[in-house]
């Protein structure tokens, strides 16, 4: 599974705010039935640690939900590679499109 985008040969020779728009465009093309797979499986990871705040009280909860935002889009980011991968090559051509 690829973490991070700079890991997507398909992704080389582009800077980091063009492949996240470029993310964002293949997450688009994206049918209904995968983007409701991918926003289960997203609540699937996030639901025990937001589980696990419910148990926090008092001043400890700031810097545990501090925490848990900074690490949402670390949970989050790879499972979106994963099911934008497919849809990479005709979201780069979309992208290049627009460019020009």
């Amino acid at each position: 599974m690829v973490f991070r985008l700079s890991k997507l040969a398909e992704l080389d020779g582009f800077a980091l705010r063009d492949k996240q728009r470029i993310k964002a465009l293949a997450l688009a093309q994206l049918p209904s039935s995968q983007k409701v797979l991918l926003n289960i499986a997203k609540l699937m990871l996030l639901t025990p640690l937001f589980m696990a705040l419910a148990f926090i009280h008092g001043w400890l909860l700031l810097p545990v939900l501090l925490l848990c935002g900074l690490a949402y889009p670390l949970l989050t980011v790879p499972l979106e590679i994963q099911f934008a991968k497919p849809y990479l090559p005709q979201a780069i051509a979309e992208f290049k499109k627009g460019q020009a």
